[in-house]
């Protein structure tokens, strides 16, 4: 382990990462969100997952590592289970209590009409083989496939000691072996851990003995056995190219054929290949696809933050330039052009009136001047609505002007940054906030119907609810009551707080 540096400050860009993959999870676990639609699991085999379990792994060799160096192995292996000992009882509380809030919903009555709320996720067990269900939850053999990441970073943290003992007996390469072989295990299904008493055919979803290579490949960054890769135009490119071929096979408007009509050639031979590489990308034992996609994202990230994340503390710096006028021109065409496919719902509750009118040159005059229907499902997040979304973006862009550009670009993005690395320096509290919160951001859309508007206020709230607890967790482990308070000259032996003499 590289020695301990007293001075050295945390890390901007772990905290911001693990930040924004807070966010991200709290939509990809709202129930009938359509933001989820855009996050970067759409478009490719990686996700928030990866993001967090690397950074996991970062956090954990600056944090333990030291520990294990200062202190010795046998203290960091100590430091190492008080840890475990508190992710175990809350993913034990975070089962319980989302359960129980659920319940609450359902015996209220303020959930929708003949929907059961605590069936929306996956603890019917609980219920109906009641003895076997608490004895699994208690020691982790019986995994709910929504509370499935905890356990995996129990399983872990768990292999940190014996990592670093392999470490220091046998050096670097013994322990990539190590790694690797755990990992190839899991691949050939020879290392499994069971999430079902009743049923051991059933494995954790998140394989840990498969994932812990992107735990400690996140780790050997953060002990410096991994030195950082070299900013090369080549490796962009070749990292970048990686990423871009990848979407067809993981966008399921494309596999699906959405966008590639159903009976091309094009399109079968994007499901045959997909099909045929399955366990080469599934998420359960982190296909090798899927590890290189992180990698991939993960250095493009690197690259783009600048050295040691000086962008993500400053801003962009480098000039940025508005779109040229003929740009800006077929921008506004285009914006013209796809808005009835991307507003509809905002059109139909804005003016019926434009809503028929548009709906009869789509559905009607198109249909009779070109002999097929070009209207497309307004639920479905398409090819149609990115370009749209990519106009309305240029288009912003040139009409905030220099001023606004370097405002967006400077202080905007600093501020944003700032903010998603207070949410990811308490990712645990975050975490398990998240995890409820996703169910009832959902129980709310029920209540409130799932529209433009109702979906911006949902999810903007749930991104404040997260800064706060952030902010809260930060605040209370400070110890604020340990600090002295200022009080007027008197205040103290008046109240009956005066020290005494033999004090």
């Amino acid at each position: 382990m590289a020695p301990p540096d007293p001075a050295r400050q945390r890390d901007l860009r772990l905290d911001a990462f693990r930040g924004l993959a807070m966010m991200i999870i709290l939509l990809a676990h709202t129930p009938g969100n359509i933001w989820t639609l855009w996050i970067p699991a759409r478009f490719g085999f990686s996700d928030a997952t990866e993001m967090f379990v690397f950074c996991s792994g970062l956090a954990s060799a600056l944090a333990f590592g030291r520990i294990f160096q200062r202190s010795g192995w046998w203290l960091g292996t100590v430091r190492i289970i008080h840890r475990i000992w508190q992710v175990y009882w809350s993913q034990t509380g975070l089962v319980l209590v989302t359960i129980l809030v659920l319940l609450l919903i359902d015996r209220s009555g303020w959930g929708l009409a003949g929907k059961v709320y605590v069936n929306e996720i996956p603890v019917q067990p609980l219920f109906e083989r009641t003895g076997e269900a608490l004895v699994g939850l208690f020691t982790l053999t019986w995994i709910p496939n929504y509370f499935d990441i905890l356990p995996m970073y129990i399983v872990l943290l768990a292999m940190i000691p014996a990592v670093l003992l392999v470490h220091r007996v046998a050096g670097p390469w013994a322990v990539a072996g190590l790694l690797l072989a755990l990992w190839g295990a899991a691949q050939a299904g020879l290392a499994q851990l069971s999430a079902r008493p009743w049923d051991a055919g059933v494995g954790w979803f998140f394989n840990p003995f498969a994932w812990q290579l992107v735990f400690f490949t996140g780790f050997a960054f953060g002990a410096r056995w991994l030195p950082a890769p070299p900013v090369a135009r080549w490796l962009v490119w070749l990292a970048a190219g990686y990423v871009v071929a990848v979407v067809p096979f993981a966008w399921y408007q494309i596999h699906e054929g959405f966008i590639i009509p159903a009976d091309w050639a094009l399109r079968h031979w994007i499901v045959e290949v997909r099909a045929a590489t399955e366990p080469l990308w599934r998420k359960t034992d982190l296909g090798v696809l899927r590890y290189l996609h992180f990698l991939a994202v993960a250095y493009l990230a690197w690259v783009l933050v600048g050295p040691a994340g000086a962008r993500l503390r400053t801003g962009w710096t480098a000039p940025v330039h508005a779109p040229r006028p003929g740009r800006i021109a077929l921008c506004a065409l285009v914006l013209a052009l796809t808005l009835p496919y991307s507003w509809s719902d905002e059109i139909a509750l804005l003016s019926p009136g434009l809503d028929r009118a548009l709906i009869q040159a789509i559905e009607g005059t198109a249909t009779s001047a070109l002999g097929l229907d070009i209207r497309i499902d307004p639920d479905r997040i398409g090819i149609v609505q990115i370009v749209h979304l990519a106009a309305l973006i240029a288009l912003v862009w040139a009409g905030i002007g220099p001023r606004g550009r370097d405002a967006v670009l400077g202080r905007y993005l600093v501020g944003t940054v700032n903010i998603l690395s207070r949410v990811g320096s308490q990712s645990l509290a975050v975490f398990l906030v998240s995890i409820v919160l996703a169910q009832v951001n959902g129980w709310i859309l029920d209540l409130t119907g799932r529209t433009m508007w109702t979906w911006w206020a949902v999810n903007l709230w749930g991104f404040g609810a997260l800064v706060g607890v952030a902010m809260g967790a930060a605040w209370i482990k400070g110890q604020p009551w340990t600090r002295p308070r200022a009080e007027p000259v008197g205040a103290g032996r008046a109240a009956g707080f005066a020290p005494t003499a033999a004090e």
